[in-house]
């Protein structure tokens, strides 16, 4: 019964991140249209960020927390702030983690990261599916090396 309710308060807190990313989409899109010098694609738009003295190019997504950068994981998803990828939260929920224990193994994100990610996740499901399939195939080719 308390995973019932455990999955149960999870979902409501998704829909209610979900929620609220939407009126941040719908808050830049009336801004925009406001606004005509400051188009949408704006938030696409790569920036430079310096990390521990070093530098990289990182580009914003939708999601206020999620960010693209060459430089990490091949390009995936990573959670801001952290060298955390979208696929490892999902991969983390899959082995069973609810959020709150996937942010005791990771204390110095918030729950608000993680909800970030999954939403991510379930508005770009193909995308993270493939980095889910290349990351096992990888792991299954260094496996077949070491035992041959």
């Amino acid at each position: 019964m308390e995973t019932n309710v455990t999955l149960e308060k999870m979902a409501q807190e998704l829909e209610q991140v979900k929620r609220e990313l939407r009126e941040v989409k719908e808050h830049y899109a009336h801004a925009t249209m406001q606004n005509e010098s400051a188009p949408e694609t704006i938030l696409q738009q790569p920036q430079e960020v310096t990390v521990g003295g070093r530098t990289r190019t990182e580009y914003p997504t939708e999601h206020p927390h999620i960010y693209t950068s060459p430089n990490m994981h091949r390009g995936e998803p990573t959670i801001r702030g952290s060298a955390i990828s979208v696929r490892d939260i999902v991969e983390r929920t899959r082995l069973g983690d609810s959020p709150e224990r996937i942010l005791q193994g990771y204390p110095h994100l918030s729950l608000a990261k993680i909800y970030d990610a999954l939403s991510y996740y379930y508005d770009h499901m193909e995308e993270i599916e493939k980095h889910i399939r290349e990351n096992e195939e990888a792991g299954w080719r260094a496996l077949h090396r070491i035992s041959t």
